[in-house]
C-alpha cells in the first residue's frame, strides 16, 4: 500500500500527453487540462519526446491517449524524464511489463478505464460533465457513470469537492490508496466512496479503518450482474461496518450522504424536531425520522408557550409543529426561536407549495437569515420547488427533495459518530487458551492424507479441540444456531450466523475475525439474539464463546476452508449437533488473502531479564489492555507526561487510551512491558506507526518513572527496530524534546542520528536508516545533521 506520488496525480506542475486525441472524451480532457493553467507538452513519438528532462522537484503527470504508446518502453522513458504519475483512460489494462517499468520509478498509474480526476486547486483532467466546485469532501469511485451522476447532483446542490478520482480498472492506484491519501489530506474533511470490486481485502480494510477513524466516510457498494446476485452483498456490508464506514444502500442514498457530510454538524445525539406547513406533512416527516432510528423531541411547556406567543395558530404533536401558512417574517422567526432553544440537534423544515404563497420568498428569507447548519429544508414539489432548492443550496443550507431523504441524511451523519463509539469500546479480557494449534494442524493434515477430511467426526474433533463439545440428541426447548465459517471471494474468512426458534427473526448475520467478546455480542444481536425475558444470559454467553472459538479456528488453522454446524444451546451450554461438516484444503491461501484483518501477532511476544533481575514480558497490546494502559498513564508524574506527550495532561480519556490499544496490527505495533508475575501492572509501552507506504515508521516510548535505568526502554526500542527491519521498513524516526537527554542518549546509543526539527526549535528528530551504515540524508526542508 502506498500513497507515494499521488500528489503528482492531483496537483501536477506539468502535463505530458502522448498521442493526438481520438474522440470527444479525450479532447475534453485536454481542454480541461489547458484551462487548469499547468504547463503542457506533447510527445508524439517514443524515440523523440518533445518534453525535456525536467527537475525531479517538478511534478509531472502523463496522459496516454493512443494504444501505440501503451507499452513498457514509453513508460520507462516517462520515468527517465521525471514523470511520476500517469492517467490511463484506455480500455485495455497495462501489461505486466508496463507495470514493472512504472514500479522502477514509483510512477503511479490511474486506470485503465479511468475518466480521470479533478482537484480543488483547479486542476482537472477528467471527462466528467460538470466542473467540480471547491469543497472539503473527497469522492472516490470506480464507476465513471456513478462519478458523473454524483458530480452533476453536487453541482445542482452547490456542494464542492476537495478532489474527485475515478479509479476504473485499478491496475495500480486503487480505492485503498485513495482512502489513505484522503485520511492524510488536510483539505479533505469527509469522504464518499463507491466500490464495485475489492482488490486486496487486507489493504482495503486497513485503509478504510484508518480513514474512518480520522474522517466521516460513507460507502456505496455496486455489484456486477455477471459476478453475483443483485443487491448489496451482506458480507461486504459486515466488513464495511467493522471498518467503521457508513454504508448507503443506493445512489440517492449516496447523494443524501454527500449533503450530510458536507453540511451537517457532528451529531452526538440524533434529536430531531419537525416544522411543517400541514398536519399530514408533520406526520409523514415524524414517521421518516422514527423509521431511520432517530429521536423525536418532546415539547417543553415553556417552548410551546414561546411558539404560541409568536404564532397562535400553531398546532403541536410529539416531535413536530404545524405552523400552517404564516407570514414569511413569522415563519422565519419561529424557526429562529426553535433553533435558539437548542431543544433539538437538527430541525427539519418541510414546506408544501400553497396557492398565492410560493416557496421562493420563504427560501430567500431563510437564506438571508443564515440560521446555521442545524436547519434542513425540504421544498416539496418539482417545478415550483427547484428555484427554492437552488436558493437554499447557494446559501449553504442542506436541502432535500423529501422528508425521507432529509431523515436519511441525518442518520448517516449520526451513524458515523455512533460507529466510532462502538468500535472504541473496551472488550473484557479473554482467558488465554492452553490449546496448541500446531497439534491440531497436524491432526487435520492426517485427515487430509487419509482422504477423510469431510467426515463429521473430523469436524467434531476440531470443534472439541477448540472447546465446543458435541451431542447427538437435541433437547426440547433448545436454541439452535446455524453457524458457518467460510471464505468470501474478496474478503476471506468470515462467520455466518442464523438463529432458529424462540420466536427470533430468521435473519442472517455476518462477522469477521478476529472476534472479541464485544464483537461477538454485536454479531449475536444483529441476528436477533439478545438476553431478555425469553432468553437466559447464560445461553447468550455460551453462544458467544462458540463464536470466539470459531474465530480462533479461522485465525490459526489455515487449512480450514469451511466449517458448518448447528449449535445447540440449552441451560447455559452450547454443543455442536452431530451433523457438523468440515472442508479442508492441502494448499491454503496466504494469510493476507485469508484474513481481511490482521490477527493478534502473538509471535512477537518475548521475555527479557532486566537490570533489576526480574523477568519481563514484552508483548503486543490488546484492546482489553485499556484499563491497564490508563492506570499506567495516570501513575506518571507531570514531568514524564510532558516529555512524552509534549504537554501537561491531567486526565487520560477513554478515547485516548482506545487509540493506543485498538490498533491495526498491519500498520502499527504497540508493545507493552510488564513483570511476568504482574501481567496487569504495565511498566512501559512502545509504539511504531508505519506510513501508508511502509517506507518509514515513527516510534515513541513511555517508561514509568520508577522503572528508569533498568534497560526497559532499550529493550522496547530494540524490539520495535527488529520488527521494522523484518517488515522491510527503511527508516525509523521519532520526535524528542531537546531537553529529554535520556531519550536522546538512548537513541544515540542505538545508532540513531539527530536533526533539528524545522517545525519546532525545542525538538529534535532522531532517525535510523535500517540496513545502512551511513548517516541518513536529511529530508527536504530539514536542517543539517546535528552531531
Amino acid at each position: 500500500m502506498t500513497i507515494r506520488n499521488l500528489d503528482v496525480l492531483f496537483r501536477p506542475q506539468r502535463v505530458l500527453w502522448l498521442g493526438e486525441p481520438l474522440n470527444d472524451g479525450q479532447r475534453i480532457v485536454l481542454e480541461k487540462v489547458r484551462a487548469s493553467g499547468v504547463t503542457m507538452s506533447e510527445a508524439l513519438e517514443v524515440a523523440d519526446f518533445v518534453l525535456p528532462l525536467v527537475p525531479s522537484s517538478e511534478r509531472t503527470l502523463g496522459v496516454i491517449l493512443q494504444e501505440r504508446h501503451a507499452n513498457a518502453a514509453t513508460v520507462e522513458r516517462l520515468g527517465e524524464l521525471g514523470c511520476r504519475a500517469l492517467v490511463w483512460p484506455l480500455h485495455e489494462p497495462p501489461s505486466r511489463a508496463v507495470l514493472e517499468a512504472a514500479r522502477a520509478y514509483t510512477l503511479r498509474i490511474l486506470g485503465p478505464r479511468s475518466v480521470g480526476l479533478s482537484h480543488s486547486s483547479g486542476f482537472d483532467a477528467s471527462i466528467l460533465p460538470q466542473k467540480t466546485a471547491s469543497g472539503s469532501q473527497a469522492l472516490i469511485v470506480q464507476s465513471q457513470t456513478v462519478a458523473a451522476a454524483a458530480v452533476d447532483w453536487a453541482a445542482g446542490r452547490r456542494i464542492g469537492f476537495s478532489w474527485v478520482a475515478v479509479t476504473g480498472g485499478e491496475s495500480d492506484i486503487d480505492v485503498a490508496d485513495l482512502l489513505d491519501y484522503a485520511a492524510l489530506d488536510d483539505s479533505t474533511r469527509s469522504v464518499a466512496v463507491e466500490v464495485g470490486l475489492i482488490r486486496g481485502a487486507r489493504k482495503f480494510m486497513s485503509a478504510a479503518r484508518a480513514c474512518a477513524r480520522a474522517k466521516p466516510t460513507v460507502i456505496l457498494q455496486t455489484r456486477l450482474a455477471d459476478r453475483a446476485a443483485a443487491g448489496a452483498d451482506p458480507v461486504r456490508s459486515a466488513a464495511f461496518a467493522r471498518a467503521g464506514l457508513v454504508e448507503v444502500p443506493s445512489l440517492p442514498g449516496l447523494f443524501d450522504a454527500l449533503a450530510a457530510l458536507q453540511r451537517l454538524p457532528a451529531l452526538s445525539q440524533p434529536r430531531v424536531l419537525v416544522v411543517a406547513n400541514g398536519a399530514a406533512l408533520c406526520a409523514l416527516t415524524v414517521d421518516a425520522v422514527i423509521r431511520n432510528g432517530l429521536l423525536i423531541v418532546e415539547w417543553a411547556d415553556a417552548l410551546q408557550r414561546q411558539v404560541t406567543a409568536r404564532l397562535p395558530t400553531a398546532r403541536f404533536r410529539p416531535g413536530a409543529v404545524d405552523i400552517g401558512d404564516p407570514s414569511v417574517e413569522d415563519g422565519v422567526a419561529v424557526l429562529q426561536l426553535l433553533l435558539a432553544a437548542a431543544a433539538a440537534d437538527v430541525l427539519i423544515y418541510v414546506r408544501s407549495p400553497v396557492a398565492g404563497h410560493p416557496h421562493e420568498p420563504v427560501a430567500r428569507s431563510l437564506a438571508k437569515a443564515n440560521l446555521g447548519p442545524r436547519l434542513l429544508t425540504v421544498w416539496l414539489g418539482l417545478e415550483s420547488a427547484l428555484p427554492s432548492r437552488r436558493l437554499s443550496a447557494e446559501a449553504g443550507q442542506s436541502t432535500f427533495t423529501s422528508p425521507d431523504a432529509a431523515a436519511r441524511a441525518v442518520r448517516y451523519r449520526w451513524e458515523y459518530t455512533r460507529n466510532r463509539e462502538l468500535l472504541t469500546q473496551t472488550p473484557p479480557r479473554i482467558r488465554p487458551s492452553k490449546l496448541d494449534p500446531a497439534k491440531v494442524t497436524q491432526r487435520l493434515l492426517e485427515y487430509l492424507g487419509a482422504g477423510t477430511d469431510t467426515r463429521p467426526d473430523a469436524a467434531l474433533e476440531l470443534l472439541r479441540a477448540y472447546g465446543i463439545d458435541s451431542q447427538s440428541r437435541i433437547k426440547p426447548g433448545s436454541l439452535i444456531l446455524q453457524l458457518s465459517l467460510e471464505r468470501h471471494p474478496e474478503l476471506g474468512m468470515h462467520l455466518g450466523l442464523r438463529v432458529e426458534g424462540r420466536g427470533i427473526a430468521n435473519a442472517m448475520a455476518y462477522g469477521f475475525v478476529p472476534l472479541d467478546a464485544l464483537l461477538a455480542d454485536r454479531l449475536l444481536a444483529s441476528a436477533g439474539l439478545e438476553a431478555g425475558p425469553t432468553l437466559d444470559r447464560r445461553d447468550v454467553d455460551a453462544a458467544k464463546a462458540a463464536l470466539i472459538a470459531l474465530s480462533q479456528i479461522a485465525m490459526n488453522q489455515p487449512h480450514v476452508e469451511g466449517v458448518s454446524l448447528r449449535l445447540v444451546v440449552h441451560e447455559g451450554r452450547a454443543r455442536a449437533a452431530a451433523d457438523a461438516r468440515l472442508l479442508l484444503t492441502p494448499g491454503p491461501a496466504p494469510e493476507r488473502e485469508r484474513l481481511a484483518l490482521a490477527p493478534y501477532p502473538a509471535a512477537l511476544s518475548q521475555r527479557v531479564r532486566l537490570r533489576d533481575r526480574k523477568e519481563h514480558e514484552l508483548r503486543p497490546v490488546r484492546p482489553e489492555d485499556e484499563p491497564s494502559v490508563i492506570e499506567l498513564l495516570q501513575s506518571l508524574d507531570s514531568e514524564t507526561v510532558r516529555l512524552r506527550f509534549f504537554a501537561h495532561i491531567r486526565h487520560f480519556s477513554h478515547a485516548m487510551a482506545a487509540r493506543m490499544t485498538q490498533i491495526d496490527y498491519d500498520r502499527e505495533l504497540a508493545l507493552v512491558a510488564h513483570a511476568v508475575d504482574a501481567p496487569e501492572a504495565l511498566r512501559a509501552i512502545g509504539t511504531l506507526i508505519a506510513d501508508p507506504d511502509g517506507a518509514a515508521a515513527e516510534f515513541a516510548l513511555l517508561v514509568r518513572q520508577d522503572c528508569g535505568r533498568l534497560g526497559l526502554g532499550r529493550a522496547l526500542l530494540g524490539a520495535l527496530i527488529e520488527h521494522a527491519r523484518r517488515r522491510g521498513i527503511g527508516r525509523v524516526w521519532g520526535i524528542v524534546l531537546a531537553e529529554n537527554t535520556a531519550m536522546l542518549e538512548l537513541a544515540r546509543a542505538m545508532g540513531f542520528h539527530r536533526f533539528l526539527d524545522p517545525d519546532d526549535a525545542t525538538c529534535r528528530r532522531v532517525e535510523l536508516v535500517l540496513g545502512a551504515a551511513q548517516t541518513p540524508v536529511s529530508e527536504p526542508g530539514l536542517p543539517a545533521f546535528v552531531p
